[in-house]
């Protein structure tokens, strides 16, 4: 049976934790009863909170969506370096956690503000000769990354509770956290690990105007909680433009100057 309202837009999806984003779009595939449904970029199974889903003409805007920056609140575990850069990989790496003051955090942290260049981790969705990178790191094989030029905006710490440090990030597209806290470990001088991940927003989504998965068992709890295009896009810059315009970008041609008003 078909849902009495077509369905176009985005939901604000607070993701639990142990399951991927594949797993939450096959979720609300079901829930809404649309085929066109599309995530806005992988957060960790171990990872909570802001998951952007797209339905139905919305799956259009997914690269915007993606390529927005984000905020998490992230957990480092010291001392401990992992197989997955993260606490739910094997140990290959057990160091002692040195007496830090925050003062001590903060001048590390100062270093990793701005552009950054960042290698990625194996276990990522990036290619090697056509196979993700997860793909061979699950059969044991590491390749050499090229580092990939990121943006940190904020790097904040939040709690020193040694060997645990909370802080929070907000950053560009393409940023790896569990890397991240990889290279602040290191940085540290005695490695580290990610031991939580929260996202609180991305883009113009905030995990306050989240919705729980266990909320939506119909198209009708769908409908309500629906975001428009135009609102999920609403942290982008705009311009308006006349008839003219709008019949360019009909037939996919550039705008020029006399047709933005």
């Amino acid at each position: 049976m078909k849902p009495k309202s077509e369905i176009n837009g985005v939901l604000n999806i607070n993701k639990p934790a142990g399951l991927t984003s594949h797993d939450v779009v096959d979720v609300i595939r079901k829930v809404s009863r649309v085929k066109r449904v599309g995530h806005t970029g992988t957060l960790d199974p171990m990872a909570t909170g802001v998951l952007p889903i797209c339905i139905g003409k919305a799956t259009k805007i997914q690269q915007f969506l993606i390529a927005q920056d984000k905020e998490y609140l992230v957990d480092m575990r010291l001392g401990l370096m992992t197989d997955t850069q993260d606490t739910t990989g094997a140990v290959v790496e057990e160091m002692p956690v040195p007496s830090l003051t925050p003062g001590d955090i903060e001048t590390v942290f100062n270093r990793f503000r701005g552009e950054q260049m960042q290698v990625p981790p194996m276990v990522s969705a990036k290619h090697h000769k056509g196979e993700r990178l997860y793909e061979l790191a699950r059969r044991g094989v590491e390749v050499k990354r090229d580092p990939c030029k990121i943006y940190i905006h904020e790097l904040t710490l939040e709690t020193v509770d040694l060997p645990v440090i909370r802080f929070r990030v907000t950053c560009g597209k393409g940023t790896y956290i569990r890397t991240l806290c990889h290279d602040l470990g290191q940085a540290l001088g005695s490695g580290a690990a990610m031991s939580g991940l929260v996202r609180v927003r991305c883009g113009a989504f905030h995990i306050d105007e989240s919705v729980v998965l266990d909320a939506l068992q119909s198209p009708g709890d769908v409908l309500p909680r629906i975001v428009s295009l135009n609102e999920a896009l609403s942290s982008l810059p705009s311009v308006m433009v006349g008839s003219e315009g709008k019949a360019s970008l009909h037939c996919g041609r550039f705008l020029s100057g006399g047709a933005i008003t």
